[in-house]
């Protein structure tokens, strides 16, 4: 099983707030219903509860990492402002999708885009590199 964490950030909403609906849309996945968790942040000073810091998808399958990239992208492409998704592996590579890159992608390019997230994931799986619209490595590499 591979965990992959989910950091949300931008001005499309607060930070809590944009994992909080990216979890409610990993959820209403099939093949994702139960493999989400919530992080919360620390509670802060005179707070009732704290908000959502990031999420854990638990990932056993090829088809469940292209499930979680399906979704990933098309929450982007719905949001309005300058939003991004972190992905981190558990080796600490990371890949970040941005709303502006994704949101004018064409069917073809959407696609192309979740192959590519589906590479930089679960790599056993995908070829190409991830530095198209939209994702970009950030482990150090340039492929």
């Amino acid at each position: 099983m591979l965990a992959v964490t989910l950091a949300t950030a931008g001005a499309d909403a607060a930070g809590g707030e944009s994992a909080t609906a990216l979890a409610d849309w990993l959820d209403a996945d099939d093949e994702l219903r139960g493999h989400v968790r919530r992080e919360s942040a620390p509670v802060p000073e005179g707070a009732l509860g704290a908000e959502i810091a990031q999420l854990v998808v638990s990932l056993g399958s090829s088809g469940a990492v292209t499930a979680m990239a399906s979704v990933i992208i098309a929450w982007l492409r719905r949001r309005t402002g300058s939003v991004s998704v972190r992905l981190t592996r558990p080796d600490g590579s990371a890949v970040e999708l941005t709303a502006e890159r994704v949101r004018a992608l064409d069917a073809a390019g959407v696609r192309g885009q979740v192959d590519q997230l589906v590479a930089a994931v679960w790599p056993d799986e995908g070829a190409g590199d991830t530095t198209g619209t939209g994702a970009g490595r950030d482990d150090g590499s340039r492929g």
